[in-house]
């Protein structure tokens, strides 16, 4: 896993990036058959603590997993004595066999190897534990700021496509055998935002902070300007759904 890139946006990223919804973490209870408080969770590709902070809030014991030490220096800063951060890689992590209860991928899966990952993920869970991996997807197909911003993206960045929306990430836990069970869950739900804050947003992605700084400003210059013209008080309603993979031992 390599997600060093996020250290030189560390800033924004804490600072612009979404939430998830309260729901989603019902659904990990769920699929853990317990409430959070008192588990055990390794979360891997913590970035600065977005989903790490929800789960210490609801009570569990989490360990926070990524390469980036500046991005998790910013989440020991930001974080309780519930979360223990480690320096290290979804693809070889650093914990023992069957210790934890739960491992999360807050959008950060798509960065490991799941040749490697997946059975990482199986060995340190113990009996009937979960790993769950998911993602904010925003779901503005239509609006013309959106179409632009997406077909300059994918002009720029060969890799990315909004067609990943549509992955099926589910299918290597499935073909693995390391899992009793697989389940898609998909949680609607809107975003009120400043549109400031959503453009910041954006410049923490990968496939934005990556461009050379001039076509960077430019992009986000633009998106800016077409976000004002739909919301011209300066506060967006946006769609988005969170798409989470819940897979149990």
């Amino acid at each position: 896993m390599s997600r060093t890139t996020f250290d030189h946006v560390a800033t924004e990223y804490d600072a612009a990036r979404p939430d998830y919804p309260a729901s989603l973490y019902d659904v990990l209870e769920s699929a853990l058959g317990q409430p959070l408080l008192r588990a055990d969770v390794l979360d891997v590709g913590a970035g600065t603590g977005i989903a790490t902070r929800a789960l210490a809030g609801r009570g569990a014991r989490v360990v926070a997993v990524d390469p980036g030490p500046v991005v998790l220096r910013m989440l020991r800063d930001r974080s309780t004595s519930r979360v223990r951060p480690v320096l290290g890689d979804g693809n070889d992590l650093p914990l023992q066999d069957g210790c934890v209860d739960l491992v999360t991928y807050a959008q950060s899966w798509h960065w490991t190897d799941p040749v490697r990952s997946v059975p990482e993920a199986a060995r340190v869970l113990h009996d009937r534990g979960v790993l769950a991996v998911w993602w904010n997807f925003l779901m503005a197909d239509g609006e013309p700021w959106f179409e632009d911003f997406t077909a300059r993206n994918e002009a720029s960045t060969p890799t990315y496509h909004r067609s990943h929306r549509g992955v099926d990430y589910g299918v290597p836990m499935r073909e693995s055998g390391c899992f009793g069970w697989v389940r898609p869950v998909e949680i609607p739900w809107r975003r009120t935002v400043s549109v400031d804050d959503f453009v910041t947003d954006q410049s923490s992605h990968s496939h934005v902070a990556a461009q050379p700084a001039d076509a960077r400003d430019a992009l986000l210059a633009d998106l800016r300007s077409g976000l004002l013209d739909v919301f011209p008080g300066g506060v967006a309603e946006l769609p988005y759904v969170t798409r989470v993979w819940v897979c149990r031992r």
